[in-house]
């Protein structure tokens, strides 16, 4: 039975213990020295007795506690806790008869303040001596400050895993609008926000201008650019600290607020894109309702800016190398054409002045010959030496030519061009040549086809002077949109890494010569050798249309 608010069972065992006053009070004494808060509540979810732990929670005396409802003493409520606000564990112990388990968040407010206590609750039951339920022993532990660090490492789990997806989005790439864009859509969506921007700082001008957007007119963007100082964004590039906005409208450091006005925004949370010590930008986060930025929202922000900021300087960095790698190509590629024309122009200049001349004078020996008499033997002799000499140095003058540039590439082109050079060059140094055409033969632009020479040219020197080959193979492969071209031989072979590496060797400079030329035109080149198994030179060069 339940008397006086008493339990009348636990003070009966304890009167027959120890006599009725010192057993009670020392029932009462543990009870109110639990460190736990206890309530004792009944059947029609009344306290019937409470702990000083749990009146000194409440804040309450114990007759403002006893005899009322515990829902309405706890939380202040006209009925009992229901899902899904809340879960009532006495419930659960008079349908089964089985302790049950809950958290409850208390909201307490203090001023202006409002403060959260988190309670974890054990509800037992209460038995008699036949051992039926006759009440119900709450006991409630304050886990407020766990249940605090759980939801900040929660929060902290969150904010990194968010931070690791930008930080996957911005490394995806090099290019600075790809980076920019994934990077914005990715805050906006974790930070809940709908509208948003990264300006850009231009050093020369020392002026911030949107590089990236979202949920912002475009007039809005082109027209909102600033110089270092002017406006929220502007200042946030001059002093390097973040600034968080609560109400736009309201903000005498609003920049153009008409602009502002009609783009409908309100709450701003702007910080620095900051690499060391250098400001590169700034990101606006941006909201059309008054919104206060927290603090892990200014901690994770910034988090991103630095991320995006690698990302910018690593995407400006990259053009630059773009830059300079499209102007050194540009220089290489004249370079090659001015080198192409002074071989075509010292060709010419041989053949037809040095060689005629030869050719003259060969002749002119031959006359002389013949014009001195019968008896002359001797000066005949020395004679057909010098004619010998001068036919020789002729020939010599022949190989220099189509070496230098062989007519046959700019009459014929590069088929034929190609077999003179493996028979002129293999043929003669004993190794077998094997030489194809599949595809339909045509001519491709002059440029293209001195390229390919070049290539082939440098291929087959280095099979005649270093590979020790018996037999070779060359084959042009014209297709309807490219031109391959494959040289093999089962030459000694090499390290290809290691010949391209050592720019010491003079064969590694000319397979780094073959790379840049055929890079220039837009192809692929693959060497694939290793000691012992020979070379094998693959080329592929798009063609824009069929030539």
């Amino acid at each position: 039975m339940i008397t006086g608010n008493r339990l009348s069972s636990t003070a009966d065992r304890a009167n027959r213990s120890d006599g009725p006053a010192s057993s009670f009070q020392h029932w009462q004494a543990v009870f109110d020295g639990l460190e736990d808060e206890v309530l004792i509540i009944d059947r029609d979810y009344r306290i019937v007795e409470a702990n000083k732990s749990a009146l000194l929670r409440l804040g309450k005396r114990r007759e403002e506690v006893l005899g009322h409802c515990c829902y309405d003493i706890s939380h202040g409520l006209p009925e009992l806790c229901r899902p899904p606000r809340l879960e009532c564990p006495l419930k659960t112990v008079w349908e089964t008869g089985k302790p049950a388990r809950a958290t409850h968040c208390h909201v307490y407010r203090t001023g202006a303040e409002e403060k959260r206590q988190y309670l974890d609750i054990v509800a037992s039951p209460v038995l008699d001596e036949q051992g039926s339920p006759i009440a119900v022993a709450e006991v409630m532990r304050d886990i407020t400050v766990t249940k605090e660090l759980e939801q900040k490492i929660a929060e902290s789990h969150r904010d990194l895993l968010a931070l690791r997806t930008i930080t996957g989005v911005v490394s995806q790439s090099l290019d600075l609008d790809t980076v920019l864009g994934s990077a914005l859509d990715k805050t906006l969506r974790i930070m809940k926000a709908n509208s948003g921007g990264i300006l850009l700082l231009d050093e020369e001008k020392q002026e911030l201008c949107y590089k990236a957007y979202r949920g912002l007119s475009r007039r809005y963007a082109e027209e909102m650019c600033m110089r270092v100082g002017e406006g929220i964004a502007g200042k946030v590039a001059q002093t390097g600290e973040a600034i968080l906005v609560e109400d736009l409208s309201n903000d005498p450091r609003a920049f153009r607020p008409a602009l502002i006005a009609a783009e409908k925004l309100r709450a701003v949370a702007s910080v620095p894109l900051r690499l060391k010590e250098k400001v590169l930008g700034v990101m606006n986060i941006a909201s059309s309702e008054p919104r206060r930025f927290t603090k892990r929202d200014i901690q994770f922000l910034d988090s991103v800016a630095a991320q995006v900021a690698i990302a910018v300087e690593n995407a400006k960095l990259h053009q630059e190398v773009q830059h300079q790698d499209m102007i050194r190509r540009e220089l290489l590629r004249e370079i090659l054409s001015i080198q192409e024309e002074e071989r075509r122009r010292i060709a010419r200049e041989l053949h037809d002045e040095t060689s005629q001349s030869l050719a003259s004078l060969s002749a002119s020996l031959e006359a002389v010959m013949g014009m001195l008499p019968p008896g002359a033997s001797e000066a005949k002799s020395r004679l057909r030496k010098i004619q010998d000499i001068s036919v020789s140095i002729l020939d010599e003058v022949h190989r220099l030519v189509y070496e230098l540039r062989p007519t046959l590439l700019d009459d014929l082109g590069l088929v034929a061009a190609t077999r003179w050079l493996a028979d002129n060059n293999l043929g003669k140094s004993g190794v077998k040549v094997i030489f194809k055409t599949r595809g339909r033969e045509r001519r491709l632009p002059p440029a293209l086809e001195a390229t390919l020479f070049r290539v082939v040219q440098e291929a087959v020197s280095n099979i005649a002077h270093h590979a020790g080959a018996a037999n070779a193979s060359i084959a042009l492969d014209f297709q309807k949109r490219a031109i391959r071209v494959h040289v093999k031989d089962d030459g000694k072979g090499f390290d290809v890494e290691e010949a391209i590496t050592s720019k010491e060797r003079p064969r590694g400079l000319g397979l780094l010569g073959m790379r840049e030329r055929i890079e220039l035109v837009n192809g692929t080149l693959n060497i694939v050798s290793r000691a012992g198994a020979g070379t094998q030179i693959d080329i592929r060069i798009p063609l824009d249309s069929e030539v």
